[in-house]
């Protein structure tokens, strides 16, 4: 099953959080969901070609870039939450049904690239996809948010409270989302740990970008992520179309 942009777009978000908690995100390859990436000709830039050059988007910083591939492998391939995982209230549960048949079939997914920035426990990551849900994915987040406004995930290794503040809808492109999100994460040993993040999504034609920046303590500063998403969502616009 490939990831859909929604979900590689708020599982960054959820990785950034999770990094700076020591959560380990490595997933056996042979586990990994295949994206194939779509052949780049002349007059047609690759996808990647369509990210934020690296000094725009992490001055000074150190940027990974990462295939589609790569994020099916980061991402691991599950078919909903695993069996030891509870999420409540039953509203949330129904939220992540009904966002799973409105995003309809991820196998339509044709291509998607990545990369992201790390800064102690802070970071920041862009996606961009396309083919599937692209004209449907921010509709599809900002219901899912209004029906789970929080959310409690119990897991054997702890407990994670999700909150999610007021969505915003800057202009950009046909559509687009900004949704704040806090993450309470309570563990079986050790004191509870505070998350913020910003996850932004961009519905462009057939494309959508993703983009996520948080970590521990303080919150995104919101501005400049807003500037952030504007710039990504236009250097996509110019590059790629």
């Amino acid at each position: 099953m490939r990831r859909t942009p929604l979900l590689l777009a708020a599982a960054s978000s959820a990785s950034l959080l999770l990094a700076g908690c020591g959560a380990s995100s490595t997933v056996a390859a042979q586990d990994a969901a295949q994206v194939a990436p779509a052949a780049a000709t002349e007059d047609a830039p690759a996808l990647a070609d369509g990210l934020l050059p690296a000094d725009r988007f992490a001055p000074g910083g150190t940027v990974t870039q990462v295939t589609g591939d790569e994020f099916a492998g980061l991402l691991g391939d599950h078919h909903g939450a695993p069996a030891d995982v509870t999420v409540t209230p039953q509203a949330c549960v129904d939220a992540l049904a009904a966002a799973r048949t409105a995003l309809g079939d991820p196998s339509a997914v044709v291509d998607v690239a990545g990369q992201y920035t790390r800064t102690g426990f802070t970071g920041t990551a862009e996606v961009l996809a396309t083919g599937g849900p692209a004209a449907t994915v921010v509709g599809t987040l900002t219901d899912a948010v209004a029906a789970c406004p929080t959310a409690t995930v119990a897991t054997p290794m702890g407990q994670a409270v999700v909150t999610f503040g007021a969505v915003t809808t800057p202009d950009l492109g046909d559509a687009a989302a900004v949704v704040p999100v806090t993450v309470s994460l309570t563990r079986e040993q050790g004191p509870t740990m505070t998350g913020s993040a910003l996850l932004g999504l961009v519905s462009d034609g057939d494309r959508v970008l993703g983009l996520a920046t948080g970590g521990l303590g303080t919150a995104p500063d919101a501005a400049a992520f807003d500037t952030l998403l504007a710039d990504a969502a236009q250097h996509a616009a110019d590059t790629l179309g």
